[in-house]
């Protein structure tokens, strides 16, 4: 499927005639409904106003509105372009010329967070931007390149979305050094492998505070150690020594390359979990965070 394929002549509007985000989405949902997209017009619309508020990317010179609903029985979008800035809300220093929604049924969520990460790209280049905010019609806009050209796979995989990173401690290392790692790149999480690069475990801020804490308030109090909790090491040991091995989280979950991100994106908002470890037959090779796919999906 090609992106242009979300499109249609009678889902892009030029001119759209709105003042404000509001009045911009309730025409494209109107065109969705007159192009025979949307089934349930009531509710898509209702739905739309709703999320208004919230699910909205702002991508330079244009807006991104995006929803997941049974309303609409497969993946579609609309696009208009205004004569003059589309307001959101009662800022006015929230603008833009470009307004698109993108609506798909709960069932395609790999198919939607490609589109959505399709467009955003698409977007963050200056001449697609000009092109599309210069067309005098539907086809001036789908003509735009790349829309005709940017294809989308099936399904992402976390291959598509991770960040490699090699980025972690061996088992031997101490809690004072991890901490310190973690402080110096700005991550809040370091897998913890052996020799071979096998994944063993993991230590994140949680255990940092768990042990270093103490200490910090202790000093504070009296200039002496407080001794780390029991089974950790010997009474009286720096916990800023421990070797990571001793205190890291044996149970953490990882993911492999090939797995698709909706079912991983289902395990992170059903566990409720923030970070993936990615393996390829055992051995690290990246990492997934929440941050991660949101970055990737609408970074430019």
């Amino acid at each position: 499927m090609k992106l242009l394929d979300l499109l249609a002549p009678e889902r892009v509007i030029v001119p759209l005639r709105a003042d404000t985000l509001e009045a911009a989405a309730e025409q494209l949902v109107d065109s969705l409904v007159a192009s025979g997209a949307a089934e349930d017009h009531a509710k898509l619309r209702e739905l739309v106003q709703a999320e208004v508020p919230t699910q909205v990317v702002t991508l330079g010179e244009a807006f991104l509105l995006h929803a997941r609903t049974d309303a609409v029985s497969r993946l579609v979008a609309a696009l208009g372009v205004a004569p003059e800035p589309v307001r959101r809300g009662d800022d006015s220093s929230k603008a833009a010329r470009i307004v698109i929604v993108i609506v798909a049924p709960p069932k395609e969520t790999s198919a939607y967070l490609q589109a959505l990460s399709a467009f955003a790209r698409v977007l963050g280049r200056t001449e697609v931007v000009e092109a599309i905010s210069t067309a005098r019609g539907p086809q001036d806009v789908l003509a735009a390149t790349p829309l005709a050209d940017v294809e989308l796979p099936g399904y992402l995989t976390v291959r598509d979305v991770m960040v490699p990173r090699t980025l972690s401690v061996r088992s031997d290392a101490t809690l004072g050094e991890a901490a310190k790692l973690m402080v110096a790149h700005g991550v809040s999480a370091l897998p913890v492998v052996s020799d071979t690069n096998e994944l063993l475990g993991i230590v994140t801020h949680r255990e940092v505070l768990r042990y270093l804490l103490p200490v910090y308030v202790k000093r504070i109090s009296s200039g002496a150690f407080k001794p780390p909790p029991r089974g950790a090491a010997t009474e009286g040991t720096d916990p800023h020594d421990l070797p990571v091995r001793e205190i890291m989280d044996r149970t953490v979950l990882s993911v492999s390359e090939d797995q698709t991100l909706a079912n991983v994106a289902t395990l992170m908002v059903n566990k409720n979990l923030e970070r993936f470890p990615v393996v390829r037959e055992g051995a690290l090779v990246g990492f997934l965070t929440r941050e991660d796919v949101v970055r990737r999906i609408f970074g430019r």
